[in-house]
């Protein structure tokens, strides 16, 4: 009791979070079930290009993956809203995962074809890991609790797609490009069953009930809601600036005559990112419009300008460095107050959906952000992408601008 109220001492942001049943257990193996993706394309691209002779035909190979795991994902991500996603998430992470393992075994006699045609078949049955996940963080918690769970979500998503590609690494020179494949798919397969083991005991399988009966899922098409199409319009926006920022962190390296910097400075923009995760996670509880945590991330983005404004040879990466991560620190908070928007725009029965669809969206824009930037950076110098990726972002803000909504911050 506080002495000077007599009110209770509120609980902490980590109490609160471990006192709502299952929801820790749910968000740990929901990175779990994520740590397979990056690292599968690691794993996959030295295969093919051992197998090829050519990064750039690895590179279709990896992608046929991606474009797989892509089209299919509002499917999955509507049979999780219409029936127990363990079950969907089993078979699923059953299929993939026997799949993932099976193509360290195609012969590099067959061809670079054969190998993308069955990569790309593999990838459509990738589990739901994301959609399930969010939306059962949805269905689990609300209000300011959500959006913290969100925050830690996206917290340690940025160490995940960091760890991925350092665990396939290490995988690679322990077994070889072949075994490296053959772990993801153990991974696959084993984190997609603990997920499906959490959503069973935190008493979410199901999907969300209405007077004591399974809601039904309303008919036509989810993208004719002008909400939810300025949502994951909103969401596409922004992870296509992250991959442009990506992409000339990369670049400028290169010109630099430093490759490994590329790394380096992304693993800078991860930490900035985690510890302004964590620290809105543990001590943030103001409320903020929705726009203006976006309109952060854009003010992040511009701080690159002028750390990249002389040319590669005379930048010290020290300005770019620092750009990073104080740039990092708000996109977490950001993404945590716009998945709880994404999942009330779209509604307790269209959830997984909704986040499928984004799957889907922001597939297809990373994809297309790579020629984009290296077309500006070619035409105009590294100033021009950045300038791209800032554009993005500010779309995004005006898209929840209009939207008419504030979700309160974490």
């Amino acid at each position: 009791m506080s002495a000077a109220t007599g009110a209770p001492a509120a609980a902490s942001p980590l109490r609160e979070l471990a006192a709502a049943p299952g929801l820790l257990s749910l968000l740990g193996w929901s990175l779990v079930g994520r740590l397979h993706l990056s690292a599968t394309l690691v794993a996959l691209l030295v295969v093919a290009a051992d197998t090829t002779g050519s990064y750039a035909t690895a590179g279709l190979v990896s992608g046929a993956l991606v474009l797989g795991q892509g089209l299919t994902a509002p499917l999955r991500g509507r049979a999780v809203d219409r029936r127990p996603a363990a079950g969907v998430l089993v078979w699923t992470s059953l299929v993939y995962g026997a799949g993932v393992a099976a193509l360290a075994a195609v012969p590099a006699s067959v061809g670079w074809q054969a190998l993308a045609g069955a990569a790309f078949l593999v990838g459509l049955a990738c589990p739901p890991s994301t959609q399930v996940s969010r939306a059962k963080v949805a269905q689990l918690a609300e209000g300011p609790l959500r959006q913290r769970a969100f925050t830690l979500q996206a917290t340690v998503n940025e160490l995940v797609l960091v760890t991925g590609p350092g665990a396939a690494s290490l995988a690679i020179a322990g077994m070889g490009g072949r075994g490296a494949v053959v772990i993801c798919g153990v991974l696959a397969a084993v984190g997609g069953f603990g997920l499906a083991a959490a959503v069973r005991r935190a008493g979410v399988d199901a999907p969300p009930a209405t007077g004591g009966k399974a809601a039904e899922t309303p008919a036509g098409s989810l993208l004719r809601n002008p909400a939810v199409v300025r949502a994951v319009a909103a969401v596409t926006a922004l992870i296509a600036g992250f991959a442009v920022i990506d992409f000339v962190l990369v670049s400028w390296s290169h010109q630099r005559g430093s490759p490994a910097l590329g790394g380096v400075l992304t693993g800078v923009w991860a930490a900035g990112s985690a510890a302004g995760g964590l620290a809105a996670t543990l001590w943030s509880n103001g409320a903020a419009h929705l726009w203006r945590r976006l309109a952060l991330v854009a003010l992040g983005v511009a701080l690159l300008l002028p750390a990249l404004a002389l040319p590669p040879a005379e930048a010290t990466p020290w300005t770019v460095a620092v750009a990073l991560a104080l740039g990092g620190t708000v996109i977490p908070p950001a993404l945590a107050a716009l998945y709880d928007h994404v999942a009330d725009s779209a509604g307790p029965t269209r959830r997984a959906e909704v986040f499928g669809w984004i799957a889907t969206a922001t597939t297809a824009a990373s994809a297309a952000a790579n020629p984009l930037a290296g077309a500006a950076l070619d035409r105009w110098g590294p100033l021009a992408p950045v300038c791209v990726a800032l554009a993005v972002c500010c779309l995004a803000a005006t898209l929840v601008a209009r939207a008419g909504k504030d979700p309160a911050s974490p």
